[in-house]
């Protein structure tokens, strides 16, 4: 255990070293500070306007980083051979996934938390409402850093493993639009591919902050178990392939 925790802080301080990590970050960060002139621009509601706005800013941004660092994350230590450094102190292929992924989780919490607090600094203060919203947009985005970290592993490709991440990111917004069109097709072999992708795919709908601002009921535990759940099952994934991939 003690090394999978190293592993994950190797993995959140290069993360927070990369370039394009702070850059994209900064820039968000901007983008956050701009919003506060929407509450020049609404004629009413401008705290909820710039609330609404701010939480889609964080999670987009936050979403971004977290795409093209979990996609690359394997794929990227291969070819600058850092992978090799790691794995010669005895640690074991499965222990280095569940490092990179829990080290993924952390930057992810390192995202959201710092520019949720900027949000807060620009508002001028949040209520439970919002930091549920805050909460679950790490909660969905710390999923899609497993995904991104298992396509990192099973893809050969920085693009291909970018593209696959980021259409999970979608795809699982998109899954109860999917599942009314698989009952359309049902019985059908578009409807058996339609209902396996159900399965599969995040159900990223049930983690929507949205839902919650407007006063939605919130089931923390079932929400909870089913993202911890799906992270150990693509991190089941990620260490099967990667314990039999020739470094």
């Amino acid at each position: 255990m003690n090394k999978i925790l190293t592993v994950a802080k190797y993995t959140l301080k290069e993360n927070i070293s990369n370039k394009i990590f702070n850059g994209v970050l900064f820039f968000g960060g901007i983008v956050l500070l701009a919003t506060q002139l929407l509450n020049e621009i609404a004629l009413y509601e401008g705290e909820r306007v710039i609330r609404d706005t701010g939480l889609f800013l964080i999670e987009i941004f936050v979403m971004l980083v977290t795409v093209y660092i979990s996609a690359t994350q394997v794929l990227k230590a291969q070819k600058e051979k850092s992978i090799y450094l790691v794995l010669t102190k005895a640690v074991s292929k499965e222990g280095y996934i569940a490092g990179s992924v829990l080290g993924m989780i952390y930057t992810v919490a390192f995202n959201v938390a710092a520019m949720g607090l900027l949000l807060i600094l620009v508002m001028g203060g949040g209520d439970l409402a919002y930091l549920v919203s805050v909460i679950y947009i790490f909660l969905k985005l710390s999923i899609l850093a497993g995904v991104g970290v298992m396509f990192s592993v099973v893809s050969e490709s920085f693009v291909t493993s970018i593209i696959f991440t980021i259409s999970t990111y979608f795809a699982g917004h998109s899954l109860l639009e999917l599942k009314t069109i698989g009952e359309k097709v049902s019985g059908t072999v578009y409807g058996y591919i339609i209902e396996g992708l159900y399965t599969i795919l995040p159900k990223f709908h049930l983690l929507n902050y949205r839902d919650y601002l407007r006063g939605g009921e919130i089931d923390y535990l079932s929400t909870t178990l089913y993202v911890l759940a799906y992270l150990a099952v693509v991190t089941s994934i990620s260490s099967f392939f990667f314990a039999r991939k020739r470094l």
